[in-house]
């Protein structure tokens, strides 16, 4: 696991946490909108072009995340992002209490199980990146079945890398994850992002609202998953400064 870092280590500190089939470049965009704050973005096992591996699973990436944080930021981030796995693994990093996060952001994080349909789920996403490395056309259809209508264009932010043993455990890790309840225990401002677009974060924002009373929703009109990250950077980091600086409405 890598992590990048951004910015003067004496201001507040943000980490960002990428999703599945992802790599760092993905928030590439949004640091020039984050100036105000010391950037640490983590890049997942499993999703670098400078490190072999394969991502294990949330609860292990979560356990290197959090020594990373004791180790150099004295167990404590100001802020943290994570979008769709990453927004998982920032679920479990606030679950588990072993470090204090002040502001936190879930972007479309998927924490519902899909029971049964778990390996097919698991199997169309390998089948897909699988024919994104190969140059294979992945149907448009087939891709805003599940990431949105009119969001085709996420297929152009995946890293044709990544190894399929990383997405089928990361895909497994997210369709069997259990939200822990020491989630109960994290009181400080909680807000679910998600595309309007988008089928199945609607379903994680509701579960987590039984276990964090205080979060709030925002949902992206007319998106899809990570839409509006990557095709409206500037709104994007607009609305993660306006929530780190409490002036959400």
């Amino acid at each position: 696991m890598r992590f990048l870092t951004h910015g003067d280590k004496e201001k507040r500190s943000l980490m960002l946490i990428h999703g599945m089939a992802n790599t760092s470049d993905l928030f590439d965009p949004l640091l020039p909108y984050l100036k105000d704050y010391y950037v640490v973005v983590c890049e997942l096992d499993g999703h670098s072009r400078s490190e072999a591996g394969n991502f294990v699973s949330v609860s292990d990436a979560a356990q290197k995340i959090e020594k990373y944080v004791k180790e150099t930021l004295s167990g404590r981030l100001y802020g943290l992002l994570g979008f769709s796995l990453g927004g998982t693994v920032a679920t479990e990093l606030i679950s588990r209490g072993n470090i204090e996060v002040d502001r936190t952001v879930l972007d479309a994080a998927f924490v519902i199980k899909m029971g049964i349909m778990t390996y097919p789920f698991k199997w169309l996403f390998q089948g897909s990146i699988w024919s994104i490395k190969k140059n294979i056309h992945v149907p448009k259809p087939l891709v805003e079945s599940i990431m949105g209508k009119g969001n085709s264009g996420i297929v152009d932010t995946l890293y044709k890398g990544v190894s399929l043993k990383s997405v089928g455990n990361a895909a497994l890790s997210c369709y069997t994850y259990t939200i822990k309840d020491g989630i109960k225990d994290y009181h400080n401002p909680v807000v679910f992002w998600h595309g309007e677009n988008e089928p199945y974060p609607v379903k994680s924002a509701k579960l987590l609202k039984r276990y964090l009373p205080q979060i709030k929703k925002r949902v992206f009109k007319g998106m899809g998953h990570g839409q509006m990250l990557h095709e409206h950077t500037k709104v994007y980091a607009q609305r993660l400064v306006e929530f780190l600086e409490d002036s959400e409405k």
